[in-house]
């Protein structure tokens, strides 16, 4: 188990590399404050979702609310604020070659874009 954990931590930087520039080529601008608190979000959700109960998303937010204190429901309001004041252009653009089917406007919700972006990151770097 603890093994398991160093491999994990020692991917971070990798992975979100990875996450850092499949959000910028859809348009999302890495200077709002939700872009950073994204890619934290992503990432909890990609290394720790087997080991922890995500079925209620907010848990997500409670956990990144220790580390950058701030409340769940700033996380998730400024999460929210990233994803839909993204660059339209580039979203439709890309989208496809991310997601693998055509756009789809409805996927930029905190918890659908988030689980679809996280089994992407999951698929695209061989976590499983």
């Amino acid at each position: 188990m603890n093994n398991k954990n160093n491999v994990k931590e020692n991917m971070i930087p990798k992975l979100t590399l990875f996450i850092n520039a499949k959000l910028r080529s859809l348009g999302i601008k890495a200077g709002h404050e939700g872009y950073k608190l994204l890619v934290k979000a992503i990432l909890i959700k990609t290394l720790e979702d087997d080991e922890n109960n995500f079925e209620k998303f907010e848990v997500i937010y409670d956990k990144l609310s220790i580390t950058v204190n701030k409340t769940p429901k700033q996380i998730a309001d400024n999460i929210y604020y990233a994803l839909n004041h993204r660059n339209e252009s580039m979203a439709k653009d890309n989208f496809e070659k991310i997601f693998g089917y055509s756009y789809d406007n409805k996927i930029f919700t905190n918890k659908e874009f988030i689980e679809e972006f996280v089994n992407i990151v999951r698929i695209k770097t061989a976590i499983l």
